[in-house]
């Protein structure tokens, strides 16, 4: 499954305060609390170890998100991209779901053992990730909602309006804790332009689909980028060949579910790829 980040700029000042201390938001962050606390998060991506720089991603790209903490403290992810779109990505439904984050623990998202993925899928532009930790657990009951139909995994969120939509939501939120009880983080990253994104199989469990197209991909980032939506529907890899102009993978989703996905470059130097997948019982 495909998500875009979010990202919020942490500006946090010193500041004397016991009590609670209204949250400040700014254009250039989304919320931001203006009391020094001694807990703190860290939001990073997989390509930016530092998260205080901009990394590109192009469509196929798998991205990690990680957060630490400097207490024990329940982590909300939220993240929203240039087009003011906002998903919450933790907490959610899959095996490592939970939201509580010990102490000076790197917890990643997704780990080897969620059986989903994030795959970057566009739309280009700056995208942010937002990490908010709190002492306490927050009732976002207002922002966002599971569902009891819902497949994904992952809340619906509820709020309108974008950025500013969520700055707000979340002020009303936080506003009840003290100062020290709360703090945010931000990371972001680039999704290019220059890429486009390879048409989107659909099909059965017991079908064969076939693409042609041309793409500034490589023919390893073409396959990554199918091989990634399998792996999102439980598929296990099971063998991988590869060649100059050709991957081929053989997946296996139950014992009687397989698929096999090739790849192949016509010629080398050549952006145009055909892409065959078939799954079958």
């Amino acid at each position: 499954m495909k998500h875009v980040l979010t990202t919020l700029t942490l500006a946090v000042t010193a500041a004397v305060a016991s009590a609670q201390t209204a949250p400040r938001i700014t254009s250039q962050s989304i919320i931001v609390n203006p009391v020094v606390s001694p807990l703190k998060v860290s939001v990073w991506t997989g390509k930016d170890t530092t998260g205080t720089k901009t990394p590109a991603y192009v469509a196929g790209d798998r991205i990690t998100l990680n957060v630490k903490t400097t207490q024990d403290a329940y982590v909300y992810l939220f993240n929203v991209n240039h087009k003011g779109e906002i998903d919450l990505i933790l907490p959610n439904r899959f095996a490592t779901g939970a939201n509580f984050v010990k102490a000076n623990t790197t917890k990643s998202f997704p780990s080897a053992e969620d059986k989903f993925t994030f795959d970057i899928a566009g739309p280009a532009g700056l995208n942010k990730v937002l990490a908010l930790a709190s002492t306490t657990e927050l009732d976002l009951t207002d922002i966002a909602q599971f569902k009891a139909d819902q497949q994904t995994g992952f809340a619906t969120v509820t709020v309108k309006g974008g950025q500013a939509g969520l700055a707000q939501a979340l002020s009303i939120v936080v506003q009840p804790l003290k100062s020290q009880e709360w703090v945010t983080d931000v990371a972001q990253y680039e999704i290019s332009a220059k890429v486009a994104t390879p048409p989107v199989p659909v099909m059965t469990t017991t079908s064969t689909w076939k693409a042609s197209f041309t793409s500034g991909m490589t023919l390893a980032r073409v396959y990554d980028f199918y091989a990634n939506q399998l792996r999102a529907e439980g598929y296990v890899l099971e063998e991988k060949v590869s060649s100059q102009l050709q991957v081929v993978g053989r997946f296996t989703l139950t014992d009687n579910v397989k698929a096999r996905l090739t790849v192949k470059q016509r010629a080398a130097g050549r952006n145009t790829f055909d892409v065959v997948l078939v799954r079958q019982e």
